[in-house]
């Protein structure tokens, strides 16, 4: 039975998916509220497939931590989300972000679709072409905020000889379609990744710390830097590399020692302090020159 369990154990770490929370990540949430189509062609299931593909490009971005679409539709049901305004009021971008504890709610939709013929007639030929372009929307707003974040559009056309855009030969209308809509939202997420990068902080980096030794002869003098005491010789200081600084060494009874240093790896201080020669005393000089102290 112990052996049983303990198979039972290696089992369930080996094969149950690790739940890996946004915060382990430190991405920020981001929901995918609708996609819609607004064009005059009308295509079966041309909004979840635009859905799918917004999803899976926002996912594969990189950018955003994806909030699961059953509980994104389940708390956009509960509030009435409007398809006709969609995140237009703040307030209600607000509340819904709360509501699903996300940064940003997204929203897609097909603007237009359109289909162009072109008819060339020359030389005892005639030639016919069909240019097919689709326009995507795409809007993303700040649910902490209750402001848009990003707003854009993008078309993805396609020319075809005329043979190929039967109207009857649905599959394959619906194949273009599909193709189209992926490299337009493909073109909207590429824009929204430069916004991103251009909104994002700059994290400054770190600078290089330098292990510089200080000694001195003689021994236990102290090392200030710019005038705050480090410690007393011999010591070893972590200062920043390519910084020019001014140094310190001073004992009682001996001058100060002081240069301005460039840190580098090859860096090592070792200063020899000098004794103050004490300036002669007054009644020795005036004996030596032949004067006699007054009262004497």
């Amino acid at each position: 039975m112990k052996k049983y369990l303990i198979l039972l154990t290696l089992i369930c770490i080996l094969f149950v998916p690790t739940v890996v929370s946004a915060t382990d990540y430190h991405l920020p949430t981001l929901a995918v509220v609708s996609f819609e189509n607004h064009s005059n062609v009308k295509v079966t299931d041309l909004e979840n497939m635009g859905l799918q593909f917004l999803e899976s490009t926002l996912s594969k971005s990189g950018m955003f931590t994806l909030l699961d679409r059953l509980t994104v539709q389940k708390s956009v049901k509960e509030l009435g989300f409007n398809t006709a305004s969609g995140l237009v009021d703040p307030s209600y971008a607000i509340q819904l972000g709360k509501m699903l504890g996300a940064r940003y709610l997204a929203t897609g939709n097909v603007i237009d679709i359109t289909k162009r013929v072109t008819e060339f007639k020359g030389y005892g030929v005639t030639t016919k072409r069909t240019a097919i372009s689709v326009t995507i929307g795409l809007r993303i707003v700040d649910a902490e905020r209750g402001t848009i974040f990003f707003i854009d559009q993008d078309v993805a056309a396609q020319e075809l000889p005329i043979s190929t855009q039967n109207a009857n030969i649905s599959g394959q209308t619906y194949s273009i379609y599909q193709n189209l809509m992926k490299q337009a939202i493909l073109k909207s997420i590429n824009s929204l990744r430069q916004r991103v990068i251009a909104t994002t902080p700059e994290v400054t980096k770190a600078p290089k710390m330098i292990l510089v030794t200080v000694n001195s002869e003689p021994i236990a003098a102290d090392v200030e830097i710019s005038g705050i005491f480090y410690g007393n010789t011999p010591c070893d200081l972590s200062l920043e590399e390519g910084k020019v600084l001014e140094i310190m060494i001073s004992l009682g009874g001996y001058d100060p020692w002081i240069k301005k240093i460039l840190v580098s790896s090859a860096l090592k201080i070792n200063a020899k302090l000098n004794k103050t020669v004490l300036p002669a005393d007054s009644s020795d000089l005036n004996v030596n020159i032949g004067i006699t102290p007054s009262g004497d």
